[in-house]
């Protein structure tokens, strides 16, 4: 399984990430901005997927 995502992230950036000295200092930034954009992006969607329910259940509320 490390193998996999070393693979991944070592296509991804085009480095070597099994070697400790092609890896960059801020490379748990990049990591914690990949998965901190994706959980934002998530959670962005179900915010928004609520609203457009809420105003569809109001608008169905107001005409009765």
């Amino acid at each position: 399984m490390i193998d996999f995502f070393l693979n991944i992230f070592s296509s991804m950036f085009q480095m070597n990430m099994r070697d400790h000295h092609e890896i960059p200092f801020a490379m748990p930034l990049l990591m914690a901005c990949l998965v901190g954009g994706l959980i934002g992006f998530t959670i962005v969607r179900f915010i928004v997927k609520e609203q457009k329910e809420d105003a569809e259940n109001a608008k169905t509320n107001s005409m009765h």
